[in-house]
């Protein structure tokens, strides 16, 4: 008997790594999708061959301060279609749709972080907060928290991005789950040559940290930065701000990421110093072209490098000294030498792989 899928996620707001591998996932199974919506600044399912069914749970209304509001009553009011399938599998704030499926419908969640926001992240989210909603941010967060609890303990199976995140579900929510870290299409990314510029394809966000790179770059006027960027990432103006008359640090977007994997295979070496990082899957990318990483000592990187032959860590503060300290020792010469090595990892992260345990886990 054939087991009929569907896969919950959010939104369908950006091109980050978080669409990008549940597009994977539902292509892998055969599965359905749905989500509060599908912004057109996401990926272009229909493009990218996603041939099954698109649910839009609500429509697109983005306002920063309600947004976790609306999605919560979206999920919990909007989708009793999932008794219509056999297994669900939910990802990020979708896990509140729970509450429609019944006992015998299997039910997985692929957890990338137990929310930060009413976690380890609180008070870091909460100073961002407008003084006069900071009030309303604590309830709704100590609510959100009950719901998210009680939510996550009527799954089946948790699945999780990394040893790192895994051990903030032990930690957090008391509740064991496995690891299956989130893959890479090899065939996409290839080695061409290797050019005369660095390159960073983090999104640009605080948590991202590109504007450090940005400023190491200013005081290395003999070395060129390329920052690939999305049209709706948050800090965009800010780093745009940052780089202003420096020659050397050039920034690009690329509709439909066109060109995307050819600025990869021609670059030097990747950056990538994120803070805590869940799972990243831009230096699996970089490796996968035989590229290595300049990334920090922190989060789920620690798994996964092998330190002086795939990319070179730095303190996981990440100060500027630090950064332009690694991008000297980081020269094209040294970047070469790393190529066997970057693939061979890379190799361990394949979308076969992932392909071939998520099938044995639904």
């Amino acid at each position: 008997m054939k087991n009929k899928i569907i896969i919950m996620h959010d939104t369908f707001l950006y091109k980050w790594g978080w669409e990008r591998l549940i597009l994977m996932m539902a292509k892998a199974l055969n599965a359905d999708l749905a989500s509060w919506f599908f912004s057109k600044g996401s990926f272009n399912l229909r493009k990218e061959w996603f041939k099954w069914k698109m649910i839009s749970v609500s429509s697109e209304i983005f306002k920063k301060w309600f947004r976790h509001i609306k999605l919560k009553f979206a999920f919990l009011f909007k989708t009793s279609f999932l008794k219509n399938y056999d297994t669900v599998i939910f990802s990020w704030d979708s896990i509140s749709a729970v509450r429609n499926c019944n006992k015998n419908q299997k039910k997985i969640y692929y957890c990338h972080t137990p929310p930060r926001y009413i976690y380890d992240l609180h008070d870091l989210y909460l100073k961002k907060v407008p003084y006069f909603l900071k009030t309303a941010f604590k309830i709704f967060s100590f609510v959100f928290k009950k719901m998210y609890e009680r939510d996550v303990k009527k799954m089946d199976l948790i699945l999780t991005n990394s040893i790192n995140t895994q051990k903030r579900i032990k930690k957090f929510l008391w509740l064991d789950s496995v690891v299956l870290y989130p893959p890479v299409n090899l065939d996409e990314f290839k080695y061409i040559e290797t050019s005369d510029y660095y390159l960073s394809f983090a999104r640009l966000s605080d948590a991202k940290r590109v504007d450090k790179i940005v400023e190491a770059f200013k005081q290395m006027p003999d070395k060129k930065l390329l920052v690939i960027y999305w049209e709706n990432d948050p800090q965009k103006q800010k780093i745009f701000t940052i780089a202003s008359w420096y020659n050397n640090i050039n920034f690009k977007t690329l509709p439909w990421n066109r060109g995307f994997t050819d600025y990869v295979g021609k670059c030097i070496a990747t950056i990538y110093i994120p803070i805590d990082e869940d799972f990243g899957m831009s230096p699996v990318e970089s490796m996968s072209a035989w590229k290595p990483v300049l990334w920090v000592d922190d989060g789920w990187l620690k798994e996964t490098i092998i330190d002086g032959k795939t990319w070179y860590l730095i303190p996981k503060e990440a100060n500027i000294e630090d950064i332009i300290d690694a991008i000297n020792k980081l020269t094209i010469e040294s970047c070469i030498e790393m190529k066997e090595d970057c693939i061979e990892r890379a190799k361990e992260f394949s979308l076969v792989q992932f392909e071939k345990k998520l099938k044995e886990y639904v």
